[in-house]
């Protein structure tokens, strides 16, 4: 997947995004027990095992922010698999993106990554030649769906995925498809 140019433009509160490195797992996972702890309702989120962190980072497909060595926030854009699987309607093959996953340090909440990842892998999907950004958030999840909703992404339906868990699928359309 190409990346943007200049990651600065995506910075917040002066800390520019980097890509993550197989290096950075253990931050991640540490990261993410950390936010598990913290949420009001653990459903919200599916955990990552160290396996399927190493998968998203060595696609290059997983970026954080950094406060000197402390992992502030990471988030990942991956194919989406498991969006499409769950769905099974309004995708067309490779030209869509499935924003996977956002993890943001408890204490570092409210300062706008989640935002400029939304922005980030939103300009990665156009310049990559995808038409839509896909995500799925838990009904009940209110900060997280504001922040979708307010980023221009649009409901399309709310129904059982995954492991049975509601989930509200969520859409940022950027073009529109061709007709097959």
């Amino acid at each position: 997947m190409q990346l943007p140019q200049d990651l600065k433009a995506y910075a917040v509160n002066g800390l520019v995004p980097r890509l993550l490195t197989p290096a950075d797992v253990p931050a991640m996972l540490a990261l993410q027990r950390e936010v598990m702890e913290a949420l009001p309702d653990p459903r919200w989120y599916f955990p990552s095992d160290e396996a399927e962190f190493l998968q998203v980072v060595s696609a290059g497909e997983g970026f954080a922010y950094f406060d000197g060595e402390t992992l502030l926030g990471f988030a990942e854009l991956t194919p989406g698999e498991l969006v499409k699987k769950a769905l099974k309607e309004g995708y067309r093959e490779g030209i869509y993106s499935d924003y996977a996953k956002d993890v943001v340090r408890p204490s570092a909440r409210g300062q706008g990554m989640h935002t400029a990842f939304l922005r980030l892998f939103e300009k990665m999907a156009r310049t990559n030649g995808g038409y839509a950004v896909y995500a799925t958030v838990d009904p009940e999840n209110g900060p997280s769906r504001r922040n979708f909703e307010r980023a221009g992404y649009q409901c399309m339906v709310e129904k059982p995925a995954y492991d049975g868990r509601a989930r509200r699928f969520y859409r940022l359309l950027l073009s529109s498809p061709e007709k097959d």
